[in-house]
């Protein structure tokens, strides 16, 4: 069966999700003609070009497939495709109300555990922001715990936005870390001692590594940390886990340079508002950096520097950018990273460098098999009624694991609700 599909008003678009969703539960083969696609692997960006799913692999993308056979055939003149986006910093699953402590399970408020803090648990892929996110064109996720007490915050993982119970696919991905002003009020008000605490577990991990029995027999000196968290840090000193950390002030930035070389740590730097001031030293570190492009305002001593072209210029001295979400969004708005894209590449970040941003620079950063569009693949991508950076440019089609995914979600599901009071609804909802 031979489906041709071209949305051409957003009425239409709103009902998208469920056409795809619906339309190619049985499909083997979806094309999609006359698109821009933004491969961002070694065909680069076609202007206009086909992409062909089969057995949800990509199986070509060309110029011109000619008068190819598909099951389902949607018109991308217009359009935009890219890979799915990755929001490399989130709470989506831990948390769903910010001001209900019952819904949020990705904090540490107790004094016994730190570091060894694993939230995986509790993730719920039944949260509902996930197919709002998922709607916004975001297809994966790190997400990550967070500490009102200790400097370590826990172990972060890796979703996939499927809604599945399965859709964890790395745990214990990366160990969440502060410094800077929180960091040094978590410590108890001094960078001096946030940065003490950091280099203190660290030693103290590598002292238990080297002394582990005599430690767990009780015949080692009294150690300052928890066996627990002395164990969540030694995928840090192995290299087979990043810190994840935040800061802000160039000179905390160099600081915390100076740490992971002294214990050749993997770094992955949070929102580096000064970044640009040392991004030689960075781009030679190789850390990369999570920046949050809308934080461009000096609203606190550590920020007195940030720029808006803050991302640009870390990209023009080498170092791998990724952007986040604005950080007034949080988890709740993450696939918000676009924006801030858009607005990094208004401010000198070239186009293709923003989409990356937000793409394959964070599945590079954190090792997902995601992020590039390239024949072999697993289908993972978006279909977008225009620029993709641009904010009144929507998804029409998202794919994961091969899937066309439902862009229904509550706050559709309310719109549908009272823009059409008498299509099923209860009597209180009816004029």
């Amino acid at each position: 069966m031979r489906i041709s599909i071209n949305v051409k008003t957003k009425l239409k678009a709103s009902l998208f999700g469920l056409v795809c969703l619906v339309g190619t539960a049985s499909a083997e083969t979806i094309l999609i003609k006359d698109a821009q696609i933004v491969t961002l692997g070694e065909q680069g960006t076609l202007e206009s070009g086909d992409l062909l799913v089969r057995d949800g692999q990509i199986a070509q993308i060309a110029e011109d497939l000619g008068d190819i056979s598909a099951d389902l055939v949607i018109d991308g003149r217009g359009k935009v495709v890219t890979p799915g986006l990755i929001a490399p910093s989130s709470e989506l699953g831990l948390t769903e109300i910010g001001a209900a402590a019952s819904t949020n399970d990705g904090a540490i408020e107790e004094q016994s555990i730190g570091a060894g803090f694993d939230p995986v648990v509790a993730f719920n892929p039944r949260s509902t922001l996930i197919p709002f996110n998922r709607a916004g064109g975001l297809t994966r996720a790190v997400v990550l715990p967070y500490s009102s007490e200790k400097v370590f915050a826990g172990q972060g993982f890796a979703i996939k936005l499927t809604g599945d119970f399965d859709s964890v696919t790395k745990p214990n991905l990366v160990q969440r870390a502060y410094f800077g002003e929180y960091g040094a009020e978590l410590a108890g008000g001094s960078r001096a001692m946030a940065y003490a605490q950091i280099a203190n577990a660290l030693a103290q991990a590598k002292e238990y590594s080297e002394n582990r029995d005599q430690v767990r027999r009780g015949e080692w000196r009294e150690l300052d940390y928890s066996v627990e968290d002395l164990e969540s840090l030694q995928p840090l000193l192995r290299g087979e886990q990043p810190m994840m950390i935040n800061a802000d002030r160039a000179s905390d930035i160099l600081q915390l340079l100076a740490l992971a070389n002294k214990y050749q740590l993997k770094l992955v730097l949070v929102g580096a508002a000064e970044g640009w001031m040392v991004a030689d030293q960075l781009a030679k570190a190789r850390v990369p950096v999570v920046v949050d492009v809308l934080g461009n305002t000096p609203d606190a001593f550590e920020k007195l520097g940030a720029r808006m072209d803050n991302a640009a210029l870390l990209h023009d001295a080498g170092v791998t950018v990724a952007i986040s979400g604005p950080g007034y969004a949080g988890s709740h708005n993450s696939y918000l990273s676009r924006q801030a894209a858009g607005n990094a590449v208004a401010y000198g970040l070239p186009f293709e460098e923003g989409v990356r941003a937000i793409t394959a620079n964070v599945a590079q950063t954190f090792g997902m098999d995601a992020g590039v569009l390239a024949p072999g693949n697993t289908a993972e991508l978006v279909l977008w009624s225009g620029d993709p950076l641009e904010i009144t440019s929507f998804a029409e089609l998202v794919m994961i694991d091969g899937k066309p995914q439902s862009l229904v979600n509550r706050s559709t599901r309310l719109r549908d609700r009272y823009l059409n009071p008498k299509a099923g609804t209860e009597h209180g909802y009816k004029k």
